[in-house]
């Protein structure tokens, strides 16, 4: 079958949201080469287990292909179309197994010396696709240091040099108040999975006015997920056909409902978001500050969250890999190691929150826990500069923040 064959008969194997997508789309769809077609096919399968931006937004892209000028589609399609394609790959269940089919095709592409022209082809086709109206205000908060020495001049230094030092910070009401700035912001804005703490150890306790509406999550809640995810990992490990592209090709293929998410949550969405965490997540399975990096990194790319709060805990120290997946649970902790992690990784955060944000709309907060030292990065700061000043929390985003 080729793309413009399809029928509305051809989605019948796809979960309700997706069947009606693939339908409503249909003549889109049918415009598409097979270069590109499964890739959409891809997203729009699991669009039942989606957040509501990620279904958005698929949205947006097909309503303006859709909407562009015959001419200027055939156009930007013409390079995809006149890729080679090997016999064996259209052999492939595209329509109800398109993610196979993408990954095999990356290989193909690849061993073909076709990857490059497939890349710009790919990037002049999304960039006809005019960006979605932002206007969200977004807020960061992150915390890291907890048990590790923070006495240093240079923490947080590769962030600092983006905005504000702070080295006068009230530490004893540093906690609540953030916790009250996660609560303040949150509840301006109502929608589903915009606001998230995501904490690698025994989380605080959120205020009782977004209990309701914010997304908590820990690591060492989703413990059972990732246990089975490491008892996975070893199983191949065991096998003689080990490697790093069978770990990720196998673990990929894992489904929710394979590790038993629903005993961590029952919202579907959820399981299918914490279960990739683990299963497609670099580290995460093994340190607790890779997986909140990951889940902020996640977050930002797929739920666009309008509010999140990071803490970073000490994570075990570093042993070898098969040891560290037969015997996970190390009682040896690195606080000083966690603290360069969570560093680096707080500026990731910013990096990532900022590919989100609309200009002049993101305000990010770090603070070394227990410390009377943070960082602020908005609109409002200058970068590289320092405050000695006394102040709390609360001061410094009225002084900073974005509103």
């Amino acid at each position: 079958m080729t793309p413009d064959q399809l029928q509305p008969s051809s989605f019948d194997r796809y979960p309700p949201l997706a069947r009606g997508f693939a339908v409503e789309h249909l003549a889109l769809l049918r415009q598409l080469p097979l270069t590109v077609c499964p890739s959409f096919l891809a997203q729009i399968a699991d669009l039942d287990t989606r957040f509501p931006i990620e279904r958005k937004t698929l949205a947006w892209q097909c309503d303006s292909l859709a909407a562009l000028p015959q001419e200027k589609r055939d156009a930007l399609l013409a390079p995809l179309r006149a890729i080679a394609m090997a016999p064996e790959l259209e052999k492939i269940d595209w329509v109800n197994s398109p993610a196979v089919f993408v990954e095999r095709l990356s290989a193909h592409l690849w061993s073909t010396g076709q990857i490059n022209g497939f890349h710009d082809a790919s990037r002049e086709l999304f960039a006809a696709i005019p960006d979605q109206p932002n206007e969200a205000t977004r807020l960061a908060l992150i915390v890291v240091g907890q048990g590790a020495n923070t006495s240093r001049a240079s923490i947080l230094s590769k962030l600092a040099r983006k905005g504000v030092r702070l080295n006068g910070v009230n530490p004893s009401t540093a906690q609540q108040q953030l916790l009250e700035a996660f609560a303040k912001h949150a509840t301006k804005e109502k929608e589903a999975y915009a606001h998230w703490y995501v904490d690698g150890g025994q989380p605080w306790v959120l205020p009782e006015s977004v209990r309701a509406s914010a997304v908590q999550v820990s690591y060492p809640q989703l413990a059972p997920l990732r246990k089975r995810v490491l008892e996975r990992m070893q199983s191949i490990l065991n096998t003689n056909q080990a490697n790093a592209e069978k770990m990720r090709s196998d673990l990929a293929a894992i489904a929710p409902n394979e590790l038993l998410s629903g005993q961590v949550a029952s919202d579907p969405i959820l399981q299918r978001f914490y279960t990739e965490l683990f299963t497609s997540g670099s580290g995460t399975q093994i340190f607790s500050t890779s997986f909140v990096q990951w889940a902020g990194r996640e977050l930002a790319r797929r739920a666009q969250p309008h509010t999140v709060l990071l803490r970073y805990t000490p994570r075990q120290r570093h042993r070898g890999f098969n040891e560290m997946v037969s015997d996970p649970e190390s009682k040896s902790l690195d606080p000083e190691g966690s603290l360069v992690d969570a560093e680096m990784d707080a500026y990731y955060n910013w990096i990532e929150m900022g590919r989100i944000a609309a200009p002049g709309k993101l305000t990010v907060l770090a603070w070394v826990e227990g410390s009377s030292k943070a960082v602020m990065v908005s609109p409002k700061t200058k970068p590289n500069t320092i405050s000695n000043q006394a102040v709390t929390i609360e001061q410094a985003l009225a002084s900073f923040a974005v509103v």
